[in-house]
């Protein structure tokens, strides 16, 4: 799967996805897709700030790896949208946001499926 497939088959997966990037662990941007007509409510810099602290914060739960098991996602929830976070292959980070009347649990569930197993063999 390429950055450019794999961020299509997100925007894909609800139409309720406003935004959607790929950062590594340092939370550097790699690559963004923001669905047409909608207006980030974040400008460039907060959204570097949130990447970059998102990325700090994975690195954290890490460390309680070993006590709890590997993290799966977080789930943020503000009264303007939703966000996840979640790795990709521990080398990545996705992280996406929707807004309130999106489908939370569906879309949830579809990134789980798309990035489980094999599906990141290749990251």
């Amino acid at each position: 799967m390429t950055i450019d497939t794999i961020l299509e088959s997100i925007m894909h997966t609800d139409k309720h996805i406003r935004y959607a990037t790929i950062a590594d662990i340092q939370g550097n941007e790699i690559k963004t897709r923001v669905r047409e007509g909608i207006e980030p409510f974040l400008n460039p810099q907060d959204t570097k700030e949130t990447l970059q602290y998102a990325a700090n914060a994975w690195k954290i739960r890490r460390t309680f790896e070993p006590k709890i098991g590997k993290g799966q996602y977080v789930l943020a929830v503000y009264e303007k949208l939703r966000r996840l976070t979640m790795p990709l292959a521990d080398k990545y980070l996705i992280m996406i946001t929707w807004g309130p009347d999106g489908g939370t649990f569906d879309i949830i569930e579809h990134m789980q499926n798309m990035f489980s197993g094999d599906a990141t063999k290749d990251w």
